[in-house]
């Protein structure tokens, strides 16, 4: 008999949890009522962050913001989830990079 923890168990849906969960942990700056997800976009993953919950949490300074996506950038990437973030607010989309624009001079 298999145990609960065994690699037979996982499906693709415990394996996305776990590789979320693993973001949240690395990324921690990344507010706990903000969903984060993955989906695909010709192909290509792209974690999504929809601020939904905490709008006000996305008020920074461009410094800011461009420190907040790239630190959120290299743990996605690090983890290899995605090389490309949508941020949300619900259905509206009010900014993307990727990490080509975060190795830019």
């Amino acid at each position: 008999m298999a145990s609960q923890n065994s690699h037979l168990n996982y499906t693709n849906i415990d394996l996305e949890i776990e590789a979320i969960q693993r973001f949240r942990n690395l990324a921690s700056i990344v507010p706990l009522d903000c969903h984060v997800y993955r989906e695909l976009d010709r192909g290509f993953p792209i974690l999504c962050l929809d601020f939904k919950a905490c709008p006000q949490k996305l008020k920074m300074t461009k410094k800011q913001w461009f420190e907040f996506c790239r630190h959120l950038l290299y743990c996605s990437n690090y983890l290899g989830l995605s090389n490309s973030l949508i941020f949300q607010v619900g259905e509206r989309i009010v900014g993307w990079i990727s990490l080509d624009q975060t190795n830019r001079p």
